[in-house]
């Protein structure tokens, strides 16, 4: 899959200073993640958490399975449930298009039926 991507640092800038206020189309606070937000949404998961910094999704029924995205100046922090447990595992990017790809990979092997 390919996508347009810019810098962490221009992503930041157009998240947190033109839209501090505002939601989007998606009800997305922070658009970097509008890919796997509706890849959330399609497949039938919730935005528990939307805002700048913090993205949450989880799933009726699966509450302890929780997809947890934290922004800071400096890094991307991802929190991916483990399947089968309460546990998370935790990595780091420094830029959205790494983390969104991340993501989307784990969101798919997650889902598949084990």
């Amino acid at each position: 899959m390919h996508r347009e991507h810019g810098s962490y640092t221009d992503f930041l800038k157009m998240t947190h200073n033109n839209q501090e206020n505002e939601t989007n189309n998606y009800g997305l606070k922070n658009i970097g993640f509008k890919f796997i937000h509706e890849l959330f949404i399609y497949n039938g998961w919730n935005l528990i958490n939307n805002d700048l910094n913090r993205v949450s999704y989880t799933k009726k029924g699966f509450e302890t399975d929780v997809f947890d995205i934290f922004v800071d100046r400096s890094r991307i922090s991802v929190a991916i449930p483990v399947k089968k447990s309460p546990y998370q595992y935790r990595t780091y990017f420094t830029d959205y298009y790494q983390a969104t790809e991340y993501i989307e990979e784990r969101f798919l092997e997650f889902n598949q039926k084990s």
